[in-house]
């Protein structure tokens, strides 16, 4: 997926988002109607990763779509209607994956 890719560049382009991150590397699962793919969130860089470790997982179920305006930072995590997506993961987690969203637009 396009999207997922750019928004992995953005993010690692900027060097102040993941030095913030003082916790263990979290393991981000888009599920989208075709394929998962796995990103490792470390302080280092977000990459896709199929050799992942389970740290902390955060699963995002959701169409295309949806995934794209995620990344694009114009649909927050917290706030995806049931009907949308389903987001899985604890929640200061999933609130700083949200974050890198929204700052890495």
């Amino acid at each position: 997926m396009h999207a997922i890719q750019s928004w992995i560049e953005s993010v690692n382009d900027r060097s102040d988002l993941l030095k913030k991150w003082k916790e263990r590397p979290i393991v981000l699962f888009f599920h989208g109607e075709q394929e998962t793919v796995p990103l490792t969130i470390s302080t280092q860089n977000v990459r896709i990763d199929y050799d992942y470790e389970f740290h902390c997982p955060v699963h995002v179920h959701a169409p295309s779509q949806i995934i794209e305006k995620m990344l694009e930072g114009e649909v927050q995590l917290s706030k995806l209607p049931a009907d949308l997506g389903k987001i899985e993961g604890k929640l200061r987690d999933i609130l700083y994956v949200e974050s890198l969203m929204l700052l890495a637009r």
